[in-house]
């Protein structure tokens, strides 16, 4: 008699069973066996490093902290750390603080009116002098009106030349003496008395 169907797929099972059952004890073997190896490396890196630990302490000066290493030709300079942190801050730009502008400040001064011109204020001088006057007499008064203006006499009488040269002032003598005065036409106009009225006569 012939085995049933569902015999042969049991056997089936059961031969796969066995083979990966034997593959996996191979393999487990295989790696006791890498794992012990590796185990044993490891041991002998651990002793190395502690025969190196032994030497570089028996070697190394006392107060030098374990593990630091100086290259060959190189001193170290105490304070060599704090000069190049120093020399790293002066390299870098610190900014600046600006203060605050003080929004509350004083408004500036409206500037000043233009003073007028030398030439100017000597001819209004004049134009309300009735009397020829000297340069000395004009320097002074010319001073007198403006007091933070330092004006020599020498140049107001050139001052009053170039009057007379444009036919603006004429040139007086007196002895010696020079004065200067505005032409007739150039003068102030004295104000006029009203006339009277003709019918408060009548």
């Amino acid at each position: 008699m012939s085995e049933s169907p569902g015999t042969e797929l049991a056997s089936e099972y059961s031969a796969r069973i066995a083979q990966d059952l034997e593959l996996n004890a191979e393999k487990q073997d295989r790696l006791a066996t890498e794992i012990a190896a590796l185990e044993a490396e490891l041991r002998a890196v651990r002793d190395n490093r502690a025969v190196l630990e032994r030497l570089q302490h028996a070697l190394t000066p006392q107060g030098t902290a374990p593990g630091t290493t100086t290259a060959p030709g190189t001193t170290t300079v105490p304070g060599a750390a704090d000069t190049d942190a120093d020399t790293v801050e002066a390299a870098v730009p610190h900014q600046r603080t600006e203060p605050a502008p003080n929004r509350r400040a004083a408004a500036k001064p409206a500037p000043a009116a233009p003073k007028p011109s030398l030439v100017e204020a000597v001819h209004a001088y004049l134009a309300q002098q009735r009397e020829p006057r000297s340069a000395t007499d004009v320097a002074e008064a010319i001073r007198a009106g403006q007091p933070g203006r330092t004006i020599k006499t020498t140049v107001i009488r050139t001052t009053l030349e170039n009057l007379v040269a444009r036919n603006r002032a004429q040139r007086t003598k007196q002895g010696r003496a020079v004065f200067y005065v505005l032409p007739a036409a150039q003068e102030s106009p004295e104000p006029q008395a009203p006339e009277a009225d003709a019918d408060a006569d009548a």
